[in-house]
This record gives C-alpha cells, structure tokens and sequence, in this order.
C-alpha cells in the first residue's frame, strides 16, 4: 500500500497558514510605529512601552499556554487562541490612550501564547523523528515569510490607506483562519480519516508501539518541572533562546524604527529593505530544515545534527549584525542584515528540534518554557535598547548589547545535549530498543 502524504499537507495547508496569519498581526504596528508615535503625541520611552507590552504578556503566559495545550490538545487551543488574537487586533485601532493601546497589545500577547506550543507539539504528534526538523522548518518559515510579506504590504497600506487599515485587515482574516483550522486540524493522525496504516507506521516510527500510549493530551507534573529544574541543558536550551530572540527582536520591532531615525528613510522606503531580511530568514530555515535531516541521517547523532549549527549560527547572526550597522550604504546594510538573519534560521530549526528531542511527550510544556524565554528578551530588551539609544543617542552602543548576548547564546549551546532527554522515562525509551527503536 502506498503511503499517504497527510501530514504534509497538514503541515502546509494548515499550520502554514495559521502561522502566516500570526506573525502579519505582529509586523503591523512595528512597520507603523513612527506613524503611530506621531498620532499619539507619545516619546520615544513611551512608544518603546507599546512595542513591548505584547511581549511581556506573550512571555507570561508561554508556560500556561504549553500546559494548556498538553491538556485539551493543540486542535482546540491554537483555533480558541487565533480567533481571540484576531479579535484584539480588530479593535487595536479604537484605542484612544496610551493605556488602551498597552492593554490591547497585551491582550494580543497572552491571546498569541498558545501558537508555538500549539504548533510544536502538532509537528511532534504527526512527524517521525527523521523528519522533524524539515517539519520545523516549514512551520517556522511561514511565520518568517509573514514577516517579508506583511512588512511591504503594510507599509503600502500605511501609506495609501492610514495605519488603522492594517490591523483591521489583518484581524478579520485571522479570525477565518481560526475557524479554518478548527475544521480542519487534528490532534492526531489516528484521528484523520485520510490517514492509511503505511503513513501511520512510518509517523510511529521510534514511538511507543501502542497508539493509546501515543495520547495527544499529556498532564506534565510539578514532579516533572522539578526534574526539568534541576536540569543544567534545561536552562541553557532557555537562555540561548533568550539570546536568539533577543537578536531576532531587533529585526520585529526596531529595524524599521532605526532605518527611519538612523537612516532617515521615509515609512514608504522601508519596506523593502525591512522585508529582504525576512525572506533570508525563510530561505535559511527551509534549507536549514533539509540540512539538518541530512546530517541525522548520515550520523545518527542528534547532537552533531544540533548543536555545531547553533553555535554557527550565533556567530554569523551576531557579528553580521554588528557589520550591518557600521555599513556606509543603504545596500551594504541590507546584505549584512541578510546575512544576519541567515544566521537566525540557523539557529531556529535545530532550537525547536532539540526541544522536541529532550522535551519528549512533554515537549509542549517544554516549548512554553522556552518561548517565555525568548520573548521574555523581546520585552526587556526592547525597552532596554530603546532607552541606551535615548542615553546615547547612538544606536551602536544599543546594539552592542545584542552582539554580545549572541556570544553567550552561542556558548550555552556547549551546555544541551540533544540525544539526552530530560526525563528518564524517555532516555530509558531511547536506551531499550525492546521498548521501541527510538523516541523523540
């Protein structure tokens, strides 16, 4: 019997989408920020509060959303959770105050949680282990191609129709692909009718043999998170994180900020060079995604498909950003912040496996985690460079900070160890062919 290609599609028609959708609602209000800012009469300090306060609370509830999702299943919570973030986009406009606008960015964030818990552990549950990283990769790009789109097509918006128009766009198509991926997703491929036995066995492939045990809905215990804490590559695969976002951030919420203030490039102008960094980002993670199923299958080592492509990452990531902002051109500028992103996808698709591999059926809980760390740099970072550039007024010692954080994260990936999982139920899983070949 020929093997279905089920998962593929769910991968591509329906959490691409999803992803799509999510990171558009995010690009919109960095790309009219100045506009924004001018409408509102509001500083730079205080601008910088709007553009972090969806990541404060994005951050917060990273860790409820991941138990949230391992406890009713990624179908019912990324649908609740799209719908409910495009509601808060939808009436971002009516915001009449600085305090309105902080509220309903924050709404935004806490509504956005669930999404990569929610998409990690649906890749888990419908991809074998070989190939999860290229699963990975699709799923993280839709959310980088988002970026390229939605950075030009907003500021095309933006300036033909008023930045309002962006948000209320956004918001109503975001609500359809709610609905979109209720109807259509499911937990598990035991539960798609257009799933044969051959796509099933090679899905199952190194999990447990009995499909009950395979439960897409898993309580993860405070037992358990006591084990995760006492864990060293627990926090490091958390503050490399940290570090990436923290880098990562800098292209979502401040690059178009800087090439207007640093630059003096018009809100018309900067689409395409804010877009081009984004469309290496999904070209890098997509290539990255075959890479790195590539070398697991030619190695067997999860830690040489893992860990070598973190620390490149970081390194290219960094340092190409530091170029960037000494560059003396408009184009010069652009490559290096290419090249930068490059190194983010670099980084991305071996970060999301590793989590998948020492996270194991938990991996939803895990990728909370994880993601609070991340986006827990977006909020304090943001602030905290914005308010170094009002210091200085320079914008290099602002982003010095970045370059150096990409040092560290490169070094705290010496520290996870992808082939060692964090609870022994799933290194026993892993040791014990008699019990399956091999687990996540």
């Amino acid at each position: 019997m020929k093997t279905t290609n089920v998962r593929w599609r769910i991968v591509l028609l329906i959490m691409f989408p999803m992803q799509l959708m999510m990171q558009m609602d995010r690009i919109n209000i960095s790309v009219s920020a100045s506009l924004i800012q001018k409408d509102f009469g509001f500083s730079l300090a205080e601008m910088g509060l709007v553009l972090s306060a969806f990541a404060w609370t994005y951050a917060l509830f990273q860790i409820p959303a991941g138990i949230w999702v391992q406890r009713i299943g990624s179908r019912k919570a990324v649908a609740i959770a799209g719908i409910l973030w495009s509601l808060c986009t939808l009436i971002t406009p009516f915001a009449s105050t600085l305090i309105l606008l902080l509220i309903f960015r924050g709404l935004l964030g806490i509504a956005q949680a669930a999404d990569i818990p929610g998409g990690i552990n649906a890749i888990n549950n419908w991809f074998p282990k070989r190939e999860k990283a290229k699963a990975n990769s699709i799923f993280l790009s839709s959310g980088y191609l988002a970026a390229a789109i939605g950075t030009t097509l907003t500021a095309w918006i933006v300036s033909h129709f008023g930045w309002q128009w962006g948000f209320y766009g956004y918001g109503i198509i975001g609500i359809a692909v709610g609905v979109y991926w209720y109807v259509s997703f499911r937990n598990s491929p035991h539960e798609h009718k257009g799933v044969n036995q051959e796509e099933l066995k090679l899905i199952n492939e190194g999990k447990e043999p009995d499909p009950s045990k395979n439960n897409t809905k898993v309580k993860t215990s405070w037992k358990d998170w006591k084990v995760y804490f006492s864990k060293c590559q627990f926090w490091a695969i958390g503050f490399q994180y940290f570090c990436l976002v923290l880098i990562e951030s800098f292209y979502i919420t401040l690059l178009p900020t800087f090439l207007v203030q640093s630059r003096g490039l018009t809100i018309g102008k900067i689409g395409i060079v804010a877009a081009l960094p984004w469309i290496a980002l999904a070209i890098s993670v997509f290539v990255m995604g075959n890479i790195i199923d590539f070398v697991y299958k030619k190695t067997n080592s999860r830690y040489l498909s893992r860990v070598p492509f973190g620390i490149a990452g970081f390194v290219i990531s960094s340092g190409c950003l530091w170029l960037a902002i000494q560059a003396s051109s408009v184009i010069s500028l652009s490559i290096f912040l290419m090249i930068s992103m490059a190194g983010i996808g670099m980084i991305q698709v071996p970060n999301w496996s590793a989590v998948q591999d020492i996270g194991g059926k938990h991996n939803a809980s895990l990728s909370g985690f994880v993601n609070f760390c991340g986006n827990a740099s977006t909020a304090v970072g943001t602030i905290l460079v914005l308010e170094i550039v009002s210091l200085t007024g320079s914008w290099t010692i602002g982003i010095l900070l970045i370059t150096v954080m990409g040092v560290l994260g490169a070094m705290s990936w010496l520290l996870i160890k992808p082939d060692k999982p964090l609870l022994k139920s799933d290194e026993i899983i892993i040791k014990n062919p008699d019990i399956s070949n091999q687990t996540l």
